[in-house]
Order: C-alpha cells, then structure tokens, then sequence
C-alpha cells in the first residue's frame, strides 16, 4: 500500500504550510511501513484515515487563510487612503523611533512633504482602523507603533492598486 497527498496544483504555500505537509506526508510513510507489519488492520486503517482528516483540515485552514489574504489585500488598496498607505510604508520602513503623536505629525510632515493637518487626519484614521497605536486626549506620552494588524496591512500596502 503507499499513501500520497493529493496534488497541490496551484496552491502558492508558506514555508510553514509545506513544511505542515511535508511532516505528514513523513509520517505517512512510516505509519505506511507499521502497517506492513502490524496485525491489526482495523487499526491501521483508522490512523490512516485520521491522517487523511488532519490534511484535508490544514488544506481548508490555508483556504481560509488566502481568502483572508485576499481581503486584506483589497481593504489596503480600497479602504485606506493613498496618503494612509504612504504613511504605514514609512512606519514599516523608516520608522526606527519611540516618538509621540504630535512629533510624529511634524516628521511626518517634513519627511514625506504632506502638510501636518494632513498628516494628522490620516493618523487620526489609522488610530481609529487600530493599525496604530498612540497616545490620546487623556493618555499622553505613548510612543507611536504599529499594532499587529498595522504591520500586515503594511505588508499589503507596497504596491498600491491606484
């Protein structure tokens, strides 16, 4: 008996997800050369099938996940501004510094040529969409930083479909 995945046409994985597929494609075959030997098919083949289970779940999980990519990908080239984009491309890039809000209007402003009330209404929407975290009103002194979500939708927003 030999036991292979099905083929991954066009699937474009991560690292991770095939390194996932490669480690069960090993235990496959091993699982494959115990059941050479073991007495209990029945047993056998419920493993089997287990394993089969587990990989058609991982295939959904990355299905889930390059819907989502896909979505992500369109909520940062239609929902943010072309000035939010350019703003979250520096904080990824250039942005090596603890500075507060009101600093970072000005540096903004100098760095990128975009005036600071500009500046400051495209951090207002990127505080309000949780792409950056930044101090308030009433809690002053916090240090600008993008939030886990910030620096994926960064990751989207280098090649802006204008």
């Amino acid at each position: 008996m030999n036991i292979s995945s099905r083929p991954k046409a066009h699937i474009h994985s991560t690292p991770e997800y095939r390194n996932i597929l490669e480690n069960i494609n090993n235990i496959k075959r091993e699982v494959t050369r115990f059941g050479t030997t073991i007495q209990n098919e029945i047993q056998y083949n419920r493993l089997l099938k287990q394993f089969d289970a587990l990989e058609e779940s991982i295939h959904r999980h990355y299905r889930q996940l390059s819907h989502l990519e896909q979505a992500l990908i369109m909520a940062a080239s239609t929902k943010l501004t072309t000035k939010q984009r350019t703003i979250l491309e520096w904080l990824t890039n250039s942005y090596h510094e603890e500075t507060v809000y009101t600093v970072l209007i000005q540096q903004l402003s100098d760095e990128l040529d975009i005036p600071e009330s500009t500046v400051r209404w495209n951090l207002k929407g990127l505080r309000e969409a949780d792409l950056i975290n930044a101090g308030t009103k009433d809690n002053k002194g916090v240090p600008v930083s993008l939030t886990s979500m910030g620096r994926i939708m960064a990751g989207y927003t280098a090649s802006p479909a204008d």
